[in-house]
């Protein structure tokens, strides 16, 4: 046991030194502006039972990353059973029709590897990174959990008791109170807007058929795409891909389409009570835009300008000029069908109306002014970098080539981001700041002492107080 116990500590650190070593994945010019993506190539192939496969050599590092997705995710919970898709994919990994739960993170822990299936919005991933000379293992492993999961009783109820001892202890989080009251009233009955995560009338109603069922829907090779970066040979890895996913059985593909949500229209308050709360939690916002929007980039320019990063607007005038807050953040959350626009933060409760104005204030000179030249190349700058740093890596890298292939963008999009970004201009960040920086049409989620906090917020229209208890369901 002492030999096996270095093995294991040996394998996990030859693969942390090689994830650190993951730096020169891309290439760029001095500065983030004018960087120019290039990426290895990559080769696409579509089996008999017609599971896409995209493959990326990166020889770099002796390392290779898995990642499968298949459409649908938890936006195809039937309605109060909130929490199957998630569920589901956890619980992938607690077992095989060979393996238990315990055999399973023995065995990738042993190769210092890693294995998870987790579930979005729109689609599920399994993921899988292991050493080059573990990848007969790693391949096992990470087939075995998609093709034959069983589903124990006994992991099911230990998930479910989980996942409602979290649903009690996300109550003394504000941040996530406010964040789930917002979305739930932002989408209203759209699927986007339900739990996710389960609710407890959900996960208590919730049956292994349920689990079995939503996984049979949606993990068939017709319905999925695998990518592979790392240190193999095309043609080798092809070869085995067939050997281990090649009888993997078609079944009928979903015809999934979901209605895109609809805009809230004039301004409402939901105001959640907690009243041991000494800090006012804030989330403002409405619906926003799917991730196929033709001023996706735009609003990616003028979202960092306003409300992005440490040196944005918002945090300019609110944290640094006011002392309102520590933090303050906006953001756009995309997704196929739809999306939401939000902006978060906290203030003390005393100073809830000040922080309220000087937020509305801020939209209100974006909408009428839109931005400056120097703001318009700071902006640019800032997400080329982080668009550049965020492909440091094949787990990274491998996200990408997925979102491809389930968003439908072009087969150039990585190489031309960059391109799209410094084609933003001062006219289209005034233009997409009036469109989507809403003002008027605005739900103010607040979590805080409803008693000390009603009488504050009325002026700024219908309040609605939901008791915590309530609040996550």
């Amino acid at each position: 046991m002492k030999r096996m116990s270095c093995l294991k500590s040996d394998n996990i650190k030859e693969l942390k030194t090689m994830k650190q070593a993951l730096i020169v994945l891309i290439f760029v010019t001095s500065t983030a502006f004018s960087q120019k993506i290039q990426l290895p190539a990559t080769t696409q192939h579509t089996l008999e039972n017609g599971l896409s496969v995209i493959l990326m050599e990166y020889k770099k590092v002796p390392v290779i990353h898995f990642r499968m997705v298949v459409r649908g995710g938890s936006a195809l919970d039937s309605t109060g059973l909130d929490g199957v898709a998630a569920m589901a994919t956890s619980l992938m990994r607690e077992g095989t029709e060979t393996r238990t739960s315990t055999d399973i993170a023995n065995a990738i822990d042993f190769i210092g590897g890693s294995l998870s299936v987790s579930a979005g919005a729109d689609y599920c991933a399994a993921t899988a990174e292991v050493l080059k000379k573990d990848l007969a293992t790693g391949l096992d492993l990470f087939a075995d959990v998609i093709l034959h999961p069983s589903f124990p009783k006994a992991e099911i109820d230990r998930d479910r008791k989980q996942r409602l001892a979290n649903l009690e202890g996300l109550k003394e989080e504000p941040s996530s109170v406010a964040s789930i009251v917002f979305k739930k009233n932002a989408y209203g009955n759209h699927p986007y807007g339900r739990q996710s995560m389960g609710t407890k009338a959900s996960l208590d109603a919730i049956t292994r058929d349920d689990l079995a069922g939503f996984y049979k829907t949606v993990f068939i090779p017709n319905n999925a795409t695998l990518v592979v970066v790392g240190d193999f040979a095309s043609a080798e890895m092809l070869d085995k891909i067939k050997a281990t996913f090649g009888t993997w059985q078609k079944g009928e593909k979903l015809d999934i389409s979901i209605a895109p949500p609809t805009m809230l229209q004039g301004r409402r308050v939901v105001l959640v009570n907690k009243s041991d709360a000494t800090q006012t939690q804030m989330v403002f916002g409405n619906t926003g835009i799917d991730i196929k929007n033709p001023d996706y980039f735009a609003i990616q320019v003028a979202n960092t300008i306003f409300g992005s990063g440490f040196t944005s607007r918002l945090v300019d005038e609110l944290r640094v000029k006011r002392s309102l807050t520590y933090g303050v953040r906006s953001g756009f959350s995309a997704s196929l069908y739809g999306g939401t626009y939000s902006i978060s933060t906290f203030t003390k409760n005393a100073t809830v109306n000040e922080m309220i104005d000087a937020m509305l204030n801020e939209i209100k000179k974006y909408r009428a002014n839109g931005a400056t030249a120097e703001e318009l190349k700071k902006g640019q700058n800032y997400v080329a970098g982080s668009f550049a740093r965020g492909l440091q890596s094949p787990e990274a890298l491998a996200a990408r080539l997925t979102d491809i292939e389930i968003y439908g963008f072009p087969k150039n999009h990585l190489e031309t981001y960059v391109q799209k970004l410094k084609a933003v201009t001062l006219d289209d960040v005034h233009r997409v700041a009036q469109k989507y920086f809403l003002l008027d049409d605005l739900l103010i989620v607040l979590v805080s002492p409803a008693e000390e906090t009603s009488p504050k917020v009325k002026t700024y229209g219908t309040v609605n107080i939901v008791e915590l208890q309530d609040a996550i369901q």
